[in-house]
């Protein structure tokens, strides 16, 4: 019982260094719309020149240098839907995929590079489609893309939540009509 006593004590003074630790480490939450922030400060973005793919796209300014690196995200089938590519010079930009059917593209819609960098990192992104997701609670480590003396984590989002499409507020609105019209219509008839 005593063992079991420590190990329970244990247990929870590491669980409570880890919630300590975990909540002094910034957090960085980028989107491919250009909002961003730092721990809840807005961090800065603009359209930009990736020195090493000379494509302009979407980018972040950090605070510190980052790791050089790409990470790429993917659906569950596979397929690329954006790369996070930090230049090491305290720059993130984002690539996204140009869907022609999406109906509010982003400032990072601009295709892929056509090189990758070295220190890559392959993840699948994780929520609902269509909806929020991306790769969340990212944390680099010593040497992974991003990586930073600031020990900071990033929440990479893919597709924020979008606003609803013009045709689909004009077609609920529209059912909603039909709808209000029926029960006026009943309510009339029962008069």
């Amino acid at each position: 019982m005593k063992n079991l006593n420590h190990t329970l004590l244990a247990a929870v003074i590491t669980a409570a260094i880890t919630a300590t630790t975990a909540s002094s480490q910034p957090v960085i939450t980028v989107d491919e719309f250009g909002n961003g922030d730092i721990s809840g400060t807005p961090l800065p973005s603009a359209m930009a020149v990736d020195p090493f793919s000379g494509m302009t796209t979407l980018s972040y300014t950090l605070p510190f240098q980052g790791v050089r690196g790409d990470v790429i995200l993917s659906d569950v089938a596979g397929t690329v839907s954006d790369i996070f590519r930090f230049d090491g010079n305290f720059n993130l930009y984002i690539y996204s995929d140009t869907d022609v059917s999406e109906p509010n593209p982003s400032p990072a819609d601009v295709g892929f590079p056509a090189a990758l960098e070295p220190n890559t990192l392959f993840a699948t992104e994780f929520g609902s489609d269509p909806g929020l997701n991306g790769l969340f609670n990212y944390n680099p480590g010593f040497t992974g893309p991003g990586a930073n003396s600031a020990g900071a984590i990033y929440n990479l989002i893919s597709d924020p939540t979008p606003s609803p499409e013009p045709g689909t507020l004009a077609l609920l609105a529209g059912g909603l009509g039909i709808s209000g019209f029926g029960l006026l219509r009943r309510k009339l008839a029962r008069a």
